[in-house]
């Protein structure tokens, strides 16, 4: 590193700083000038592409008034008190929040933002006490005469509690309900140095850790009692690891700590090199092949040339954020990422706008809180484009209260007093809204305990006090579960299905399933591949195996019983074993399929990889999905376009309560939806409909 010397300009101080590192002629600069207080007033970034140059202004106090970004864009800071504290910050979508403090201390009182206001309680010696959001839930916090925090609370009566040592470290922790009952506990104990030695579950399941003389951790044993150590060099970098079973897992490193080489428990080695500047500019995997990569000053990825050559390229914009990527052997998978999109109303500056490709695109508006409120999706077929737009709408606290589904059909998510979803309603056009699900309840500070649907099926949980779940019951049907030390379900007894029993590994890999109907095991090697799957019915049946072969110097799955499996240079799979022919676009991303030469499904994605469109012969089917990844629905559409059925998914975070089920005429009009109540397993997979 050099670091060129402090010089005086125009009655400022400019610095220049750069990293230079001769080996590979690897330079990022950045430079800053100050004002005569010595204030930041100018820092110019390592690119030479684009004006990377952040702004900063002062009062005569010095208090910060405004920061320009790179962009031009604003945001202020005004109304200063006595203390120095801003009383406002304006953003660069013109959007105020105000900011009030304490009289005599100055402490942060209250942060109001769009009609919003967040509060701050505090004790004598300035602890916050309380925090009360915008909808009046609220958190209390507690603390020992040693300032530490001993207790949280909640307006719902809800406790968690804390002892603590000497030293500060939190040696047990208790969740009690509304009545006081303990529903969760937890120790830990800690040695003279105040390392972490053993955490303790309700059920007394112990997790304990090693250390060596430089407090690395270099053995974990878990409540199986299976002990996993690792190894460190000289400079405390991790080198090796191993398991139970006695694999082993090899690290290696650069002069500048930068991971160079892997090598796991099978001896497969994939290596990673580096540019001066430590960005990652090869990848060697045996399974993937060689990704070459290229940056920019400011260490951004421009281009990325995968195993098969295929390149992609990447542009940014002055704030480094993703603004193109090109894919040159296939621009129809070029996407363009927009920001600061502001019109109709849209306070969208700071914000992703809008991610466009030549087939589809996503579009995002936003309101003054930066919560998302509308998202438009587009698909661009032969001869029509097809648009699809979901709405939300929050509470003061910036909850979901809302979301406006295709379709005319609106999702509700009323609240209870501690701000948790207590029923989901449902309505249908102009109709009043119906009770989808109802009588919500949560564990204190954990996971949905009970409801009912709308269909007056109720689903209630039992946990203990590790919060696993023991019992579940949906309507008539019960579910019971018995879990291992490490938390792997060993028993499902369920009265529709019967008992089913689980066995694992000193890895937790599940080894063995048997039950009413047979029992099927599993082997793996020594990085977790599946090596055989063996079935062996209860009676009447006939037991057989398939074993699964893998590449000696890769990862890769060569062949399923006698059927060979093939892949390209980046280890996608391109021909399975029932003969399909797979193909893969620039990004990796499963195309189509064919079989006897004919092509029966081809796919299309959008730039968050989503699937978006499946092509059959028969049908074009297109999916949407929410802002977090989840499927909202699927339409059935005919050649022309035309939408003629969809299926809507409905949910309570990752729960799915329910699917509607629509039709179409020729003119685009839903008909009588037909709403049709799931009811999942303790995965929250739907098992009964």
């Amino acid at each position: 590193m050099r670091i060129p010397p402090y010089f005086p300009r125009l009655g400022a101080l400019a610095l220049a700083c750069a990293l230079a590192l001769p080996a590979q002629a690897a330079e990022r600069a950045w430079s800053y000038s100050y004002n005569a207080l010595g204030l930041i007033e100018r820092a110019d970034g390592p690119r030479t592409d684009v004006q990377d140059v952040t702004l900063y202004a002062y009062d005569s106090r010095g208090n910060l008034t405004q920061v320009t970004n790179a962009l031009g864009q604003v945001t202020r800071l005004g109304d200063y008190d006595e203390r120095g504290k801003p009383g406002s910050i304006t953003d660069a979508n013109g959007v105020t929040s105000s900011l009030a403090y304490t009289g005599v201390d100055g402490w942060l009182a209250s942060v109001s933002t769009a009609g919003s206001t967040t509060r701050f309680d505090y004790d004598a010696v300035g602890q916050i006490t309380r925090v009360t959001r915008g909808d009046g839930s609220w958190l209390s916090y507690e603390y020992d005469d040693a300032r530490r925090l001993v207790a949280i609370g909640n307006n719902l009566g809800e406790r968690l509690e804390y002892d603590v040592d000497t030293k500060g470290n939190r040696t047990a922790q208790r969740i009690k309900d509304a009545s006081g009952s303990l529903v969760r506990q937890q120790q830990w104990a800690y040695d003279e140095l105040g390392r972490l030695l053993r955490a303790v579950g309700a059920g007394g399941q112990t997790r304990s850790f090693a250390y060596d003389l430089n407090d690395n951790p270099v053995g974990e044993t878990n409540p199986r009692q299976f002990a996993h150590s690792q190894a460190f060099d000289a400079l405390d970098r991790l080198v090796g690891q191993s398991d139970p079973l006695g694999g082993k897992t090899q690290l290696a490193y650069d002069a500048q700590d930068n991971l160079t080489e892997v090598k796991d428990p099978r001896g497969v080695t994939t290596r990673y090199e580096y540019d001066g500047l430590g960005n990652l500019t090869r990848l060697v995997s045996p399974d993937s092949g060689t990704t070459t990569f290229e940056h920019d000053a400011a260490g951004n990825v421009i281009r990325r040339t995968d195993a098969r050559g295929t390149v992609t390229e990447y542009r940014y914009d002055a704030l480094n954020r993703l603004i193109e990527r090109h894919s040159p052997s296939d621009p129809s998978l070029d996407v363009q990422y927009r920001y600061d999109l502001t019109a109709d109303g849209n306070q969208g500056i700071g914000r992703l706008g809008s991610i466009e490709g030549a087939r589809d695109s996503l579009v995002y508006r936003y309101d003054e809180r930066g919560n998302l409120v509308e998202q438009v999706r587009s698909i661009r077929l032969d001869q029509q484009t097809l648009l699809d737009r979901v709405t939300y709408r929050y509470d003061a606290a910036n909850q979901l209260l809302e979301i406006g589904y295709p379709s005319d059909l609106a999702i509700g998510y009323p609240r209870n007093a501690g701000g948790q979803v207590a029923s989901v309603t449902l309505a249908v056009g102009d109709k009043a809204p119906s009770t989808l699900v109802g009588q919500i309840a949560y564990l204190p500070f954990g996971p949905l305990q009970r409801l009912t649907w709308g269909n007056g099926i109720a689903l209630s949980r039992e946990y203990d006090q590790d919060y696993q779940l023991l019992r579940q019951k949906v309507g008539p049907w019960q579910s019971d579960y018995q879990h291992d030390a490490n938390g792997n379900i060993q028993q499902h007894r369920h009265s529709l299905w019967g008992t089913l029993d689980y066995q694992y590994d000193p890895l937790d890999r599940l080894t063995e399933e048997r039950g009413v109907q047979g029992g099927r095991s599993y082997a793996y090697d020594a990085v977790g591949n599946r090596t055989q799957r063996s079935d062996n019915p209860a009676s009447g049946g006939t037991a057989s195996s398939q074993d699964y072969q893998y590449a000696p110097d890769s990862n890769r799955l060569t062949a399923i019983g006698a059927q060979a499996v093939t892949s390209d240079a980046a280890g996608n799979l391109t021909q399975d074993r029932a003969a399909r022919k797979l193909a893969y676009d620039a990004q990796g991303r499963l195309q189509s399929v064919s079989r006897d030469g004919q092509q029966v499904a081809e796919y299309r994605y959008n730039a968050l990889g989503q699937r978006i469109v499946k092509l059959t012969p028969e049908s074009i089917t297109t999916y949407l999905y929410g802002p977090d990844g989840q499927l909202l629905g699927e339409a059935e559409h005919d050649g022309s376009g035309r939408k003629l059925r969809a299926q809507y998914y409905l949910w309570l975070d990752s729960l799915p309560l329910a699917t509607i089920d629509a039709d179409y005429d020729a003119q685009g009009k839903v008909g009588n939806p037909t709403l049709l109540y799931l009811h999942g397993d303790h995965l929250d997979t739907p098992r009964l409909a």
